[in-house]
């Protein structure tokens, strides 16, 4: 059962020409996968150098764009899935199976594989050292994570981090956590979606606070994320939020005008926040407004999650063989971590994605099984039933396949003949947030 109160969700866009674009989850398919491509070239010149790729101190972080846009991303479809079956088991199972498996198993093939294989430790004192199972236990458990591995990448110039990528995804798992508290108070319905616009407008002005405080970590962490990048974030992700919940339109000319407004800006924090909106903003856009020509097989861009969790390692080892050429690295560890993220999706995030079709009930099929049952409850002899004979409801439409270019994710939960709805979960849900750095000091040992 949908939201009380929200009414029918009609399309997000009604294209003057629809044939001119794909399905929005494959533009956001690709969308991920470029996102996922940038960070291996944002990582390549900080693991050859050990340096930062932008000077620290710049208020306008290129790299914070391409996360917020993400975590914009993610909002927007996460908050359909619950607008679509807003059954808050389901929805907390779901977030699970999708941020999860990808996790655990590039952890334990870090831990078990490669660590044995490049440590400069014994094979004995490597598996009997506390940081060894440390790192398995807790990046399994994905809120308090551990970037090094003992005697591992010591000698690469970004010494130690063994996947310095994962620490955006406590960031991911705290913004679902929020979004899953507020949409418990209401916030899906018509009637308190300002819930989300409150929100908002919280963790923005906490975000302005923080922006005149020096320094990257003034602000401590969270779990093991530093307050200020995940505040930043959530201010993304909220606008995520708001932009489906008010079906705010979608318009590409304000999104090209307000991405040259933020190249014309001088650098500084008001800028920033800028940023912060007219990315959120514009990669809802393009995932909209994807050209219908570049569609391809899903299969190809459905692995960006596992090239993001899976680039930093490769990077790494490409480091340690002894290549120190940043587009060297980068042009070798493409396409290996693509093909470890089409793997990734094909035999571990596709499988355990469909696991959440056994969570979801056959509606239709209930539906007319209580008909049938209800009718065969006879009346007094030679009496009519006095009861209107309920119509069955119509089948559900079944799932859509990765090939189809519809969502994996979720059965639809609209009968045939209402008004459609844009698809999202499957593809939406691979809105893994990137960043192409990991925070110094000793945010790095804690975890994020």
């Amino acid at each position: 059962m949908r939201s009380q109160g929200m009414g029918d969700r009609v399309p997000r866009v009604d294209h003057a020409h629809p044939e001119y674009f794909a399905n929005p989850n494959h533009g956001f398919a690709w969308i991920r996968m470029i996102g996922a491509i940038l960070v291996i070239y944002g990582h390549s010149y900080p693991l050859v150098s050990g340096n930062d790729l932008f000077p620290p101190e710049w208020p306008v972080q290129p790299d914070d764009g391409v996360l917020m846009g993400f975590f914009a991303m993610s909002g927007f479809q996460i908050t359909e899935s619950w607008m679509r079956d807003p059954h808050p088991a389901r929805f907390a199972v779901k977030r699970v199976l999708r941020l999860w498996p990808p996790m655990l198993t590039v952890s334990l093939v870090s831990a078990l594989l490669i660590g044995p294989l490049v440590t400069n430790l014994a094979a004995e004192e490597y598996f009997t050292a506390h940081g060894t199972w440390a790192y398995v236990v807790n990046n399994t458990g994905l809120v308090t994570l551990e970037h090094q591995l003992p005697g591992v990448f010591e000698e690469n110039p970004w010494e130690g981090a063994v996947n310095g990528s994962l620490w955006t995804l406590p960031m991911e798992l705290l913004a679902y956590a929020g979004l899953f508290v507020l949409l418990l108070l209401g916030a899906g319905l018509r009637r308190t979606r300002w819930l989300a616009v409150v929100a908002l407008v919280v963790v923005a002005v906490v975000d302005r606070r923080l922006e005149q405080d020096p320094g990257a970590n003034s602000a401590g962490s969270l779990l093991s994320v530093p307050v200020e990048p995940l505040i930043a974030f959530l201010v993304a992700f909220a606008l995520g939020v708001v932009l489906n919940l008010y079906r705010i339109p979608l318009s590409p000319l304000a999104s090209l005008a307000g991405l040259a407004a933020l190249a014309a800006m001088p650098m500084n924090t008001a800028t920033s926040f800028w940023m912060t909106l007219v990315v959120s903003y514009s990669v809802v856009v393009v995932g909209h407004f994807w050209p219908a020509r570049l569609r391809v097989p899903n299969l190809w861009v459905n692995g960006s999650y596992g090239v993001y969790v899976w680039g930093f390692p490769v990077q790494q080892l490409l480091v340690f063989a002894g290549l120190r050429n940043e587009w060297f690295v980068m042009l070798c560890a493409v396409p290996l971590a693509y093909v470890m993220g089409t793997l990734s999706w094909r035999f571990v995030e596709e499988p355990t994605m469909n696991l959440r079709h056994y969570i979801v009930p056959d509606r239709s099929s209930r539906s007319v099984r209580s008909d049938a049952e209800r009718s065969a409850v006879p009346g007094r002899a030679g009496e009519p039933d006095p009861r209107p004979h309920a119509t069955p409801r119509p089948r559900e439409e079944p799932a859509a396949s990765a090939e189809t270019g519809g969502s994996v994710d979720d059965r639809p939960t609209e009968p045939v003949g209402t008004t459609p709805l844009v698809p999202v979960e499957g593809d939406a849900e691979r809105t893994t947030p990137l960043l192409p750095r990991v925070p110094g000091g000793d945010q790095r040992t804690t975890g994020d």
